[in-house]
């Protein structure tokens, strides 16, 4: 039934400020469609035909074995000359080539004499490569500096790494508990835990360093109702493995207890890097520490993590310093599946483009820009502008050559830097800005995950085309879905043509009550008054809320929720608000009787009752 704002209003839970109504409607997907599938079906078939299958296998000519090449298991010693020395071999014949471990645990020790995330330190160096498998076999890597990367692959193509378990000695995060708190100086005294760093450890003091306070009873879990993390200013050594921790904000000391636990993180190596590449699979890993991401990486194509597990070990409290898998300015999106991942820092999935910013504009169709990612003659651009949220322009590119762009369109006058303002992204991302649509990882598949207990959101997307299935998120600080640009870091674009469908949403959103799933258009600090995420399709998740909505939508038109749960601890106020949104249909949903409208015409959402 369709209902008008003004025909039915619950006036129940005025304090969300919403009204709380039933009412309007939503286009197909477009394109063909086979006669019997419907707009999802046909959209989900459309998603896995054009991406291509994860690359698994290929067709071994010749096989190596790393024993033959001096490394031996158990041996304490250090394996790098062994493998880059296979690696090398392997360029040299005719492929494609498997390079085989035998099981047993295999050392890799830095190159370099100071910390540096640098591929001469990684233990599997693949740089312009091609047609290659490392076979771990159940082989144990245990990385001796905090700042060398596993497998980093560059410029290559077709690599497969798989059947590996990865641990760091010493660990990339410390961990002890809080015995005594001084809110007068705003310093807590940390006592260490047995097995890890001290964290006055010079890695800490070589990168990006902050802490978290855990949750001893749900490992891997921030502790509730305090900040997600911690700057701190000093450490200073008191002798006993005790350590007294001066925060930066000094009104945070008030979250400290005594019997709390504190975990000091410092971000740098990943276990698996990737860079300008294409057809990368990690497949079979097993990792219980990394100093940043599981997978980090830009610029590649078809990445492919099968199989995976970020898992806690002993009484770690943590896996990893930032996310699961971070994909960043790749022309075709991740396929992630069959993955388990806890104790993340960061969040689980996160997939994005990079900004492209204008030096000077001679022209409404020439300008001097600012790109970090490649932009090529026929890719498409949208122009954005981060104080409105307005789109200004989608258009395409003629030439890009230098650092001078020619557009098909023009865009008109733009709000750039003044002229001799330092380049600097995060200062940057106030003036008006594009986004290249083909580097910002469309065409992604996520589906029969695991991912809980960490910090921060299950997937992060900024990408279209993509599938999002059969997952399921527990025990995650954030929301589990935050499908939105984010403009405030700077980073996009927008998110269309996406079919979201059984996936498992629970006790996630506690650090601040957030909701299991937002879907967002957002500008600087604020909301978008029009929509710009469209065409999606939500069916058959279940949407379980620690309390306040399950389900938000602001700037989206053309979405179709059917078949879900939404439910919450909260007995009133809205299960699903909607604000600045059009063409939202609700359909045969648990809980979609509590609904909140804000800043929506009267028919703006169509609402079958179940």
């Amino acid at each position: 039934m369709k209902v008008s704002i003004s025909r039915k209003v619950w006036r129940a839970g005025f304090a969300w400020g919403f009204m709380f109504i039933g009412g309007a409607v939503v286009p197909g997907c477009g394109g063909s469609i086979h006669p019997e599938q419907s707009p999802a079906e046909a959209l989900r078939a459309q998603i896995l035909q054009t991406r291509p299958a994860p690359l698994t296998q290929l067709d071994i000519k010749v096989r190596l074995n790393i024993s033959d090449f001096g490394a031996v298991p158990n041996d304490r010693k250090d394996d790098r000359a062994a493998v880059v020395a296979a690696i090398e071999k392997a360029s040299s014949l005719d492929g494609p080539v498997q390079i085989d471990f035998d099981p047993g645990v295999y050392d890799f020790m830095p190159v370099t004499p100071d910390f540096s995330v640098d591929i001469s330190n990684a233990a599997i160096p693949v740089v312009k490569r091609g047609n290659l498998i490392v076979d771990g076999h159940g082989a144990e890597i245990l990385i001796h500096r905090q700042d060398v990367v596993f497998a980093w692959m560059q410029v290559s193509t077709n690599i497969i790494i798989r059947n590996f378990s990865v641990d760091y000695d010493p660990l990339p995060f410390s961990q002890g508990s809080v015995v005594a708190v001084d809110p007068a100086d705003s310093s807590f005294v940390f006592e260490l835990h047995p097995g890890f760093p001290t964290p006055d450890d010079p890695f800490f003091k070589s990168t990006s360093s902050w802490g978290m306070l855990k949750d001893t009873k749900h490992p891997g879990r921030l502790k509730t109702d305090c900040p997600s993390f911690f700057m701190y200013s000093d450490i200073l050594s008191l002798g006993d493995n005790r350590f007294r921790i001066a925060l930066a904000n000094k009104k945070e000391i008030s979250n400290f207890e005594i019997g709390d636990v504190f975990v000091v993180n410092g971000r740098s190596a990943s276990v698996g890097q990737y860079f300008n590449s294409e057809n990368i699979t990690f497949d079979g890993l097993t990792i219980y520490a990394s100093p940043s991401c599981l997978f980090l990486g830009s610029g590649t194509s078809l990445l492919n993590v099968l199989n995976c597990k970020g898992l806690l070990k002993g009484n770690r409290l943590i896996t990893t310093g930032a996310d699961g898998v971070h994909c960043q300015a790749a022309p075709i999106g991740p396929w992630i599946e069959n993955c388990e991942f806890e104790g993340l820092s960061d969040d689980c999935l996160n997939i994005y483009g990079l900004p492209i910013f204008i030096f000077s504009q001679s022209s409404p169709t020439e300008m001097k820009v600012y790109a970090r990612a490649p932009i090529k003659p026929g890719d498409n651009l949208v122009f954005f502008n981060p104080k409105s949220g307005g789109i200004m322009l989608e258009t395409t590119v003629v030439s890009f050559s230098g650092n001078t762009l020619v557009l098909k369109d023009p865009v008109g006058t733009l709000n750039i830097a003044p002229l001799g303002t330092p380049m600097k992204e995060r200062d940057w991302k106030i003036y008006d800005h594009a986004y290249n649509l083909n580097t910002i990882g469309n065409g992604f598949v996520y589906r029969n995950n695991y991912m809980h207990d960490g910090r921060r959101y299950g997937v992060f997307i900024k990408a279209s085309n993509g599938l999002i299935e059969n997952n399921r998120f527990e025990g995650l600080s954030c929301n589990a879905f935050e499908i939105s640009n984010e403009p405030d870091w700077p980073e996009g674009f927008w998110a269309r043509n996406l079919v979201i469908q059984n996936n498992r949403i629970s006790e996630c959103g506690y650090g601040a009550k957030y909701p299991p799933a937002v879907i967002a258009g957002k500008k600087l600090r604020g909301i978008t008054e029009t929509p710009i995420q469209k065409n999606i399709f939500l069916l058959n998740n279940t949407f379980n809320a620690i309390s306040g909505p399950a389900l938000t939508l602001s700037g989206v038109a053309g979405l179709v929720a059917e078949g879900n749960v939404f439910a919450s601890g909260s007995e009133s106020g809205p299960l699903v608000t909607i604000q600045y949104s059009e063409n939202i249909k609700l359909k045969d949903n648990e809980g979609q009787d509590r609904i909140g409208l804000q800043h929506m015409n009267a028919t703006g959402v169509e609402l079958n009752e179940k």
